[in-house]
């Protein structure tokens, strides 16, 4: 009966001894290469992650832009495109806000119930600016008429840049732009401060 009990102890221990697993300074390691791995890939995790914030950013002002375009097409009237504080009627200057409206009457402001605030979009990724060329600061919309042509003021060129402070310089900015009736996005070498796109 002790015989048994002794080769059964011995067998446990020798189980135990050969039990797969990590020593703790093999985990020590393993944690210490994990922590290196994961120091080096932040950084470029992050830019990929501003970086689609801005490709996002950019698209949504060009969906701005063609459901403008198209409803204008459609409804055989204006649509206004403008920054709002608000999101029912124009105001201010800062683009990151922006409705675009119908606009029966040409005034390019929203007079309900005639007119109907068709989109209302907000550009709020954290270190993200949106900044306008001079005509369309000037002017302080866009506008479509019935036949699908763009105005910004008297000009039929105009655009909106959408920079992040959170990339490097060299591809910070992409401009949205807009022609006659032709939307484009470019990339920009912009700078830290976003400055303003070029009306052509």
């Amino acid at each position: 009966m002790a015989l048994a009990g002794t080769v059964g102890r011995t067998r446990a221990s020798r189980w135990r001894r050969g039990a797969p697993g990590f020593t703790m300074v093999e985990l020590m390691v393993t944690v210490a290469v994990l922590a290196i791995l994961v120091t080096l890939a932040a950084p470029s995790f992050a830019n990929l992650i501003n970086s689609n914030r801005l490709v996002g950013a950019a698209n949504d002002i060009v969906a701005a832009l063609q459901v403008a375009r198209m409803e204008a097409i459609r409804r055989g009237q204006s649509v206004v495109i403008c920054p709002s504080t608000d999101g029912a009627s124009c105001a201010g200057a800062n683009w990151s806000r922006m409705i675009v409206f119908s606009d029966r009457n040409g005034n390019r402001a929203v007079n309900a119930p005639q007119d109907v605030v068709l989109r209302d979009i907000t550009l709020t990724a954290a270190g993200m600016q949106v900044v306008p060329s001079n005509s369309v600061s000037g002017s302080g919309w866009i506008r479509f008429s019935a036949d699908g042509l763009a105005w910004v003021g008297a000009n039929r060129s105009g655009a909106i840049s959408v920079c992040s402070d959170r990339l490097p310089d060299a591809r910070n900015t992409r401009d949205v732009r807009i022609v006659t009736s032709r939307v484009s996005v470019t990339t920009r070498n912009g700078s830290a401060a976003c400055t303003a796109p070029s009306d052509n």
